[in-house]
């Protein structure tokens, strides 16, 4: 699946960068709030508005922006402020190409761009709250950290505090050189957007407490490139200490558990760069520098985290030992029809041939393809083509990626995902589809708008119980909720989510592991 397999890592998921399309951030539609709350971070006072009960802290800076002198370079601290700080409306989102020719994104987006937002509950609290950090998704070239569908009300009234962020993307966050290795403190270029998220945690680590979160209590979630980053962050050794939890929706894709060496993505870096020197590099506008990205994409030219000797020394799945070691917990989960490829019919037994070598037989089997056959149809997992697509990314990369934690000692839950949306039945439970629901926000505007009904609602409701009890106690089970067993390598048991369940949920086990033992190790 040469085409396919090229773009998964980058985005985990094209498909993500489409749904990305209709997002406006609230910077120019600022939803009503009244009142107002003064907290003192270490930069400088802000003031939130308050919202269903709690109050929000929108567009906080969380580094200086990277403009400039700083384009391409490690995050620096915000400049201080001594004057209160009105936190009222979203950040522009960071540059970003237009996607599949929208320009509702990229039009307003900004280098200017690293802020983030912090949802509060209301009322007392005796103790500090536990706290949750959302990496968006995007291929890393696209999306954003105020999409109305990642806002952290909901999941704030079940006694956390939610924290979504920006973060460099495309070529401004993922753009290797060898000057720019030499110039660096680390000794590294490649993962500046990734340094973002670091960046943001440990502003996180040194402000939460005085918005009543608790700093010793985080965890980290993300979906597709989010989730991505969440896996690349688990297997930093400079992110120690600064989560204890992570959830990974849809973000282990087979090809995405892969990260490459930053001497390759060098050799993207001089590609882009040309004879040009960084000094008039960094003088270039944000439409010129996305312009000449955009005109070498054509070739091959993707951008996203590498192996670059500091913040990543090594392929992610490798180093999950350590994690285990330092007491990490983990959810991880899929969809039930998340493939992003379209496969031709006439063309899938030969990409499965050529995907499975050896168990190739065995694998036409499964797929129905056998002895000239035209493939089997599921009517939860889709078409041949549309089992192999998802089994040969996020699926299968989420079940080998549950069963390393495992074997590493890590507590690990697996779910997969398998609502049908109201409106879009035909496309299954496809790429992103969970989100809304994670969330509790089932939107009639937006890139996850539809019909949702009170069954919808139900299992929302259910979801984001079982995501906060997580982020509370490392255990995603309490009161009233179908029992998730905690995954393990000798019975491989995982949650079904789907509101045609019995209480929303269902316990199973070995998600399709007759498919996902065939494929070879994805590391």
């Amino acid at each position: 699946m040469p085409e396919a397999k090229q773009s998964v890592r980058w985005g985990v998921a094209a498909g993500v960068a489409g749904v990305l399309l209709a997002l406006i951030p609230a910077s120019v539609a600022q939803p009503a709030h009244v009142g107002s709350a003064v907290v003192r971070t270490l930069s400088g006072p802000v003031a939130g508005v308050r919202s269903d009960g709690g109050i929000a802290y929108l567009g906080v800076p969380y580094a200086a922006p990277p403009v400039g002198e700083l384009r391409w370079r490690s995050p620096e601290p915000a400049a201080p402020w001594t004057s209160v700080r009105s936190a009222n409306s979203y950040a522009a989102p960071c540059a970003q190409a237009p996607t599949r020719g929208g320009t509702a994104i990229s039009s307003l987006s900004r280098e200017d761009c690293l802020y983030l937002n912090i949802w509060t509950p209301g009322g007392a609290r005796a103790a500090a709250l536990p706290v949750m950090v959302w990496i968006h998704g995007g291929a890393f070239a696209n999306g954003m950290g105020s999409s109305p569908t990642y806002a952290g009300e909901r999941l704030a009234r079940e006694g956390v505090i939610v924290v979504t962020l920006n973060y460099r993307l495309g070529v401004f966050g993922f753009l290797a050189h060898p000057a720019l290795t030499a110039e660096s403190e680390h000794k590294s270029s490649g993962n500046y957007g990734l340094e973002d998220q670091l960046f943001a945690l440990k502003w996180v680590a040194a402000n939460i407490a005085k918005f009543g979160g608790d700093p010793e209590n985080v965890t980290i979630f993300g979906q597709s490139a989010g989730g991505a980053s969440v896996i690349d962050l688990i297997s930093s050794p400079q992110a120690r200490g600064l989560f204890g939890r992570a959830i990974v929706q849809s973000g282990a894709a087979r090809d995405g558990i892969r990260v490459p060496a930053v001497s390759a993505a060098e050799q993207q870096g001089r590609a882009f760069a040309g004879d040009q020197g960084f000094a008039a590099l960094r003088r270039l506008s944000q439409e010129a520098v996305v312009e000449r990205a955009e005109r070498l994409a054509s070739s091959g030219l993707r951008f996203g985290p590498v192996i670059d000797d500091y913040l990543l020394t090594r392929a992610p799945l490798s180093a999950l030992g350590e994690a285990g070691r330092s007491g990490i917990e983990l959810l991880v989960g899929s969809n039930s029809r998340e493939g992003l490829a379209v496969i031709a019919p006439d063309q899938l037994p030969q990409q499965i041939r050529t995907t499975f070598g050896p168990n190739a037989d065995r694998a036409l089997a499964i797929y129905g393809l056998a002895n000239g056959a035209t493939g089997s149809v599921d009517p939860l997992l889709g078409s041949a083509g549309q089992q192999f697509a998802t089994d040969s990314t996020f699926r299968c990369g989420s079940v080998e990626f549950a069963q390393l934690a495992a074997a590493a000692a890590i507590p690990t839950w697996q779910y997969q995902f398998e609502q049908f949306v109201p409106g879009k039945e035909a496309q299954g439970a496809a790429h992103s589809f969970e989100v809304p629901y994670v969330f509790g926000n089932l939107l009639r505007t937006g890139f996850s708008a539809a019909n949702y009904g009170s069954a919808d609602r139900r299992l929302s409701d259910v979801m984001v119980r079982y995501w906060t009890n997580f982020a509370k106690r490392g255990d995603p089970n309490g009161p009233g909720l179908q029992m998730w067993p905690r995954y393990k390598t000798a019975d491989r048991s995982y949650l079904r989510f789907s509101s045609a369940l019995p209480r929303n949920a269902q316990v199973a086990r070995d998600l399709r592991g007759a498919a996902c033992r065939l494929f070879p190790p994805a590391y």
